[in-house]
């Protein structure tokens, strides 16, 4: 029996990625990063790290913050259509610092790979909808997060 795996997209990238750094468990993504990844960030200077390079300074972090410890959370959310371009609403993750959005993840996904994570300030994270969903933590919609 021939089992594919469904190909990556830019949700299933959002759920992995939320999943990977709000359980602390760098196993859950590493596979999905282009070896080619960009990270770009809006809030600081971001080089092109690479998807080996940039899955080991997540488990560097996570091994230096406790899981218990940690002020970072995700959570799933759409980003509404530009209405001022052709784009459509786009699957992201809204990441928290203790319990306060700071900005909206995004993800370029190409030939099963994530190949760009874009953090952004603009649009703001408070303008996503969000759903209330934190993958792989026990957090019901409408709970306190952090």
């Amino acid at each position: 029996m021939n089992r594919t795996r469904p190909s990556l997209t830019e949700k299933t990238a959002a759920i992995a990625y939320a999943r990977a750094i709000n359980t602390h468990e760098i196993e859950l993504l590493a596979p999905l990063l282009h070896d080619g990844l960009r990270v770009t960030d809006q809030r600081r200077w971001a080089p092109a790290l690479g998807g080996r390079r940039y899955s080991g300074m997540l488990e560097d972090f996570f091994q230096a913050v406790p899981r218990e410890r940690s002020a970072t959370t995700m959570e799933l959310a759409t980003l509404p259509q530009n209405p001022y371009a052709p784009d459509p609403p786009r699957p992201c993750v809204v990441e928290y610092q203790w319990g306060r959005p700071v900005c909206t993840v995004l993800f370029h996904v190409r030939a099963g790979k994530i190949r760009q994570i874009e953090k952004r300030l603009l649009p703001p994270p408070t303008e996503c909808e969000l759903t209330g969903v934190y993958p792989g933590l026990d957090i019901l919609p409408g709970e306190e997060v952090n």
